[in-house]
């Protein structure tokens, strides 16, 4: 059976329903960011709740919306260029791209550390390793970039097998917590001392970046089939999945208790420790296992999905035309994901030079916070614009757009499992004042080179929409 040829001259339509699910949970679903939250103990479930209500409802809304309205390629730039224009969507698109840049080496450096996991005190000093750190970040990074290169058909199963982890290891969790409960009531769970507003303040953008990655489906539009129908009743079974399995998890996290969580595997530490004092410790791999397909899963997906927006960017003109080549054979937007994992792998080598791993993790993860999330207050705004009319879409979209420049905000605040808050804060402000420089100069560059003609089409360059 043949797929049914895109809008783009090149894509195939390889995203089914089942794949855009599966695409929504591995995406969004990331227990370790459980661990960064955990030191609210109890409380912490007030601030997933209100992440989901203020967040993650009228975000996925409004994706469902402008998906249904308007597919595109490229997703969010495409929408924001749509509603505010070239330099708009230029600044959103290249915001959402260069946050993956720092966002998927965070998630590939994240593989190391819980690999480490699987040996006991055998691997342990893999985390002290920042070479064998970098080897198993960056093999496993290619591995994936190499699948999604000859083919979506093909990369998507590592996303599949990734949600199919994710969702094991929430069942993991909980089994785990009911056991304690049943047969272990006598097991108390670890006193959580107060925390104070700033370091709860400091969390808020955590907690939001745990709820993003919805609208990857949407960033493909032009390879998923139906994707004016599949994309909004994805977004309806895999947000809900998301939605519960944070709060089930987390409630269930915090009853297992773990003293001093790391902010990586924290929910890992609190199953295996039970599992530990349960005498059953030859079960602990299997949660490591289980959270190692889901982080490939997840790595793999930001990985492949961000690229359609440079892809869509170099269509336009504003990035240079190789970033919009289609691959002869194999229908993916190659060079973009060539540049993607070339990046990734780079900013990989310099934050775990001599760089403690949970420190250089959380500086990857906090300066693509700050980025993404100036992504979302323009797709909120483009949904006020473009999507339905009504009281509702400014209602919602207006309560989304202040939660994530609160966010935005508060991302600048080091988490309290920082050890170094002053390099914490350079290596967070030089990232982001980097990037967005960068893009600024590439836009003029982009601009100028289409105003002289410079970016018109050439012969098999450019795919036409």
């Amino acid at each position: 059976m043949t797929e049914a040829p895109s809008g783009i001259r090149g894509l195939k339509r390889s995203l089914k329903l089942g794949d855009l699910i599966l695409l929504n949970i591995v995406a969004v679903y990331t227990p370790g960011t459980i661990s960064q939250v955990l030191p609210m103990g109890r409380g912490g479930l007030l601030l997933w709740a209100t992440g989901l209500l203020t967040f993650m409802l009228p975000y996925a809304l409004a994706i469902a919306d402008l998906s249904a309205r308007h597919p595109r390629e490229g997703g969010v730039y495409a929408w924001t260029r749509m509603a505010f224009g070239d330099f708009h969507g230029f600044f959103c698109g290249w915001c959402y791209w260069v946050n993956t840049f720092l966002y998927v080496p965070s998630v590939f450096v994240s593989i190391a550390a819980v690999a480490a996991l699987l040996g006991g005190p055998r691997t342990a000093w893999i985390n002290d390793s920042p070479a064998m750190v970098m080897m198993i970040a960056c093999g496993s990074l290619w591995i994936s970039a190499l699948l999604h290169i000859v083919g979506l058909g093909q990369g998507k199963w590592i996303q599949n097998l990734g949600a199919c982890g994710r969702l094991a290891i929430v069942v993991v969790i909980i089994g785990a917590a009911l056991w304690k409960l049943v047969a272990h009531p006598a097991m108390s769970e670890p006193a959580q001392a107060p925390l104070g507003f700033w370091p709860v303040l400091a969390l808020w953008p955590f907690v939001l970046n745990a709820m993003v990655g919805l609208d990857l489906g949407a960033a493909m539009s032009e390879e998923a089939d139906r994707p004016g129908t599949n994309i909004p009743r994805s977004l309806l079974t895999g947000g809900l999945a998301v939605g519960l399995c944070y709060l089930l998890t987390y409630g269930a996290v915090v009853f297992l208790g773990a003293d001093n969580p790391d902010p990586i595997y924290g929910h890992v530490q609190a199953v295996n420790s039970l599992f530990a004092a349960a005498g059953a410790g030859w079960l602990a791999p299997v949660a490591i296992i289980l959270e190692l397909a889901g982080l490939i899963g997840i790595g793999a997906a930001w990985l492949a999905a961000p690229a359609r927006v440079p892809f869509a960017i170099g269509i336009d003109h504003y990035l240079p035309s190789a970033f919009a080549r289609v691959h002869p054979r194999f229908g993916t937007p190659y060079v973009a994901l060539i540049v993607q994992a070339a990046i990734a792998t780079g900013l990989i080598l310099i934050y775990n030079y001599n760089a403690r791993l949970k420190d250089a993790y959380l500086a990857l993860l906090g300066s693509s916070i700050v980025l993404v999330m100036l992504t979302y207050v323009y797709l909120l705004a483009a949904w006020i614009k473009l999507g339905r009319p009504g009281l509702r879409v400014r209602l919602l979209g207006g309560v989304c757009i202040a939660a994530s420049a609160v966010a935005v905000a508060a991302g600048f605040l080091p988490p309290p499992s920082v050890t170094d808050p002053l390099m914490f804060e350079i290596k967070l402000v030089g990232s982001v004042a980097v990037m967005l420089a960068l893009g600024l100069i590439l836009y003029v560059a982009g601009s100028r080179a289409s105003a002289s003609g410079v970016a018109s089409l050439q012969p098999g360059s450019p795919p036409e929409r």
